[in-house]
């Protein structure tokens, strides 16, 4: 027999960032929108391989940046999602600073959009291919999917 208590094992445990019984009603719900996202992300990535000329010329020639830039963009930005993709999954399958990855895996995106929007919206809006609409519209499904894990974490 223990004579800790329930809160007491719970102070110990302040990595763990959802009680277990929540844990264990969420974890499959979050996991599924998290891997909702990545394939949102891939199908993306494959948009902008399969028909890089509405990329190219829709939005970032309308911005001025040069095809070298784009290249270099574009990878950046997906070596920064697949380290944070492998840093979320860690803390959902071991329930391990979940709160603080979340929050970081919601303002990543968000600070990606706003960077790109004067891009999307300001500089390329009349000459939008149904192409990149579909992208830009990926990124906010992906965008909604992330705030309600955070919200589904944060009860």
């Amino acid at each position: 027999m223990s004579n800790v208590s329930d809160a007491e094992l719970r102070a110990l445990r302040v990595h763990d960032e959802v009680e277990n019984s929540q844990w264990l009603r969420l974890r499959k719900r979050i996991l599924i929108r998290g891997i909702l996202v990545v394939v949102m992300i891939v199908i993306r990535a494959v948009l902008m391989k399969a028909y890089p000329q509405d990329y190219m010329n829709t939005i970032f020639n309308a911005a001025g940046l040069a095809s070298d830039e784009v290249a270099s963009l574009i990878s950046a930005r997906l070596i920064l999602g697949a380290v944070l993709s492998a840093v979320y999954l860690y803390a959902l399958m071991t329930n391990r600073f979940l709160r603080t990855v979340s929050i970081i895996a919601l303002i990543v995106p968000v600070a990606i959009i706003w960077a790109d929007l004067q891009i999307f919206l300001l500089s390329s809006f009349p000459a939008f291919t149904v192409v990149a609409a579909i992208g830009f519209a990926l990124r906010l499904i992906a965008l909604y999917l992330l705030a309600r894990n955070y919200i589904d974490i944060r009860r």
